[in-house]
């Protein structure tokens, strides 16, 4: 089986004239979970998004090796939850593009509701299921679209800083869930993180903004010596 999941070969990434990205090439394998560090407006947010492809490269490309039906899905700032939705709806809005409506019309199949649910109460939600999304507090919010993209299951799992509102229970929770779907799952998981002590522990890899020339990318393996 091809170890290599997604590469990045020459990337560039530029808003107007200012360049947040020159040059950055990198490989991640399944089962890695690699850690994006820089400075707060560093790109992080811009680089998921182009390797994601929801914005244009100024240069280079992004390849994946995945013959997956979801090969990206992406835990956004900005959480993009249903708001007038339940949360275990919102959940199980992740795994629709496996079902076709009339599938889902009178429900979705009890296979996916008990995913769902064991993901919920993974992250601390049980008591959340039918409450409505615009009801719970931020870290909820941030745990729910967490559930969501697992429960969806992409090959390449994009996280723009998912425990940047969890407390450092819940944030060792949350990335040891990440990890360990990368391994289980053979996927992969790229995530922004501000905690240096969070990249020690949970990345196999340190994808760092040089602090001298932002724009510079550089790939490290995660010794502490090297952050």
């Amino acid at each position: 089986m091809e170890r290599c999941l997604i590469e990045g070969k020459d990337l560039s990434l530029r808003i107007g004239e200012r360049w947040l990205v020159q040059d950055l090439s990198f490989s991640v394998n399944r089962g890695e979970f690699i850690a994006l560090v820089g400075s707060s407006g560093s790109g992080k947010t811009t680089l998921l998004r182009g390797i994601a492809g929801d914005i244009p490269l100024a240069g280079g490309q992004t390849i994946t090796h995945t013959t997956s039906p979801l090969p990206i899905g992406m835990i956004h700032q900005d959480l993009q939850l249903a708001e007038g939705s339940t949360t275990l709806k919102n959940v199980l809005s992740g795994c629709l593009y496996r079902h076709s409506s009339f599938q889902t019309l009178l429900g979705f199949p009890e296979e996916e509701k008990g995913k769902a649910i064991s993901l919920l109460l993974k992250l601390g939600l049980q008591k959340k299921l039918h409450q409505w999304t615009s009801t719970l507090s931020r870290g909820e919010r941030q745990r729910l679209a967490i559930a969501r993209t697992l429960l969806a299951q992409p090959s390449i799992l994009l996280a723009d800083e998912p425990v940047a509102s969890l407390d450092g229970k819940w944030a060792e929770i949350t990335l040891g869930m990440l990890k360990q779907y990368a391994q289980a799952q053979d996927a992969c998981v790229i995530c922004s993180l501000h905690d240096l002590d969070q990249v020690d522990q949970f990345a196999d890899k340190i994808i760092q903004a040089d602090p001298q020339k932002p724009e510079k990318w550089n790939v490290l393996m995660n010794t502490p010596n090297k952050v």
